[in-house]
């Protein structure tokens, strides 16, 4: 190792490019897999995702290689309060916890950065937790989504479902704005020990709504619901997926991924948000939400899925973050991707359907 490592310092990455990368010209996607290190495949999907084409080079590459290039940038710490008393969009908790010198983010009302120090204090006091901005926004996002009533009129029991709620981030957001909403949150989680995050996550909440909508958690395989179908007004699922909207975070996890893994993750992904709508009553909403840009994990799921059933609509997500620059994907604008490079958060997809009958 010794030995590899003196021989990489005989020059700079300017003078090493020439001779272990592909002309960018001639390659442009090997020439990026080098320059940026990565697997050619996942530079493929993101310039897929982007939608970019070689053939429009310039402006369309070069976002390309500034989405690769920040997945090789340290993120700052962002955390989140939960949701309280003070009103959905309320930045009173934020304001009250947020330390000297954190700022807060740009569109969550309940989130914040570190430059620097330890959050540890902060979580430990679970005055906040550790959570991306677009992780939170997915949870407003669907919270925001107009629920129809039933046709005679009547209201339904108020309930939300967060199918996948393991390590419990979104839960614990997802959670509070149901209290505020009047209504009280499943946490399912297949996993006994994600299943014991979860619980922790959702039972420091506190306050009026907290204790009058307690939520349950429970351990179980969204696949094969215990609950009846059609009970939840709103439904939540972060499926599995490759994690690849996340490298900035975990950036080993490019070199542990493959094509190989998209049609299996692609089945349980189906699979899930058929149980998921099978679960949300006419006119409720599910979020579908991955942390990965590619389309074989986000759009395509979707849509297949949305085509299949025949009484889903397919909502204008980013419409509920109307501040939010450039969120439409363009796969299909109705869908809600962010970007490291243009929003400074983890590459989460959001989609809402509305099931109609």
């Amino acid at each position: 190792m010794n030995a590899v490592l003196r021989r990489v310092a005989t020059r700079d990455l300017g003078q090493w490019l020439p001779i272990v990368a592909p002309a960018a010209d001639a390659d442009p996607d090997g020439y990026l897999a080098v320059r940026h290190s990565y697997p050619r495949w996942i530079v493929a999907a993101y310039r897929d995702a982007l939608g970019s084409s070689l053939k429009d080079g310039g402006p369309r590459i070069a976002e390309l290689e500034a989405a690769l290039a920040a997945g090789n940038e340290r993120p700052r710490v962002t955390l989140a309060v939960r949701p309280g008393s003070a009103g959905e969009g309320s930045t009173r908790e934020r304001d009250e916890v947020m330390p000297e010198g954190a700022e807060p983010t740009r569109w969550s009302p309940y989130g914040f950065t570190l430059s620097g120090g330890d959050p540890a204090g902060l979580v430990a006091s679970d005055l906040a937790a550790v959570q991306d901005e677009a992780s939170q926004l997915a949870a407003i996002m669907l919270s925001r989504a107009g629920v129809i009533r039933s046709s005679d009129g009547r209201p339904q029991p108020p309930a939300w479902l967060d199918m996948c709620a393991g390590p419990g981030g979104k839960a614990r957001m997802l959670g509070g704005l149901a209290g505020l909403a009047g209504a009280r949150l499943v946490a399912a989680e297949v996993h006994p020990h994600r299943a014991a995050l979860v619980a922790a996550a959702l039972g420091g909440a506190r306050g009026p709504a907290a204790q009058a909508h307690r939520p349950a958690v429970l351990i179980a395989d969204g696949r094969h619901a215990p609950w009846r179908d059609g009970g939840f007004d709103r439904v939540l699922v972060d499926v599995p997926c490759t994690g690849l909207g996340a490298l900035r975070r975990r950036p080993e996890a490019r070199w542990r991924k493959s094509l190989a893994d998209i049609p299996g993750l692609g089945e349980l992904q189906r699979a899930l948000l058929r149980s998921a709508l099978a679960a949300v009553r006419p006119g409720g909403v599910v979020g579908y939400v991955t942390c990965s840009p590619l389309l074989a994990e986000t759009s395509d799921i979707v849509r297949g899925i949305a085509g299949e059933a025949g009484d889903v609509e397919i909502l204008d997500a980013p419409a509920l973050l109307p501040g939010v620059p450039d969120l439409p994907a363009p796969a299909d604008p109705r869908f809600a991707q962010f970007w490291p490079h243009r929003h400074g958060t983890d590459a989460i997809f959001v989609a809402l359907l509305r099931r109609l009958a």
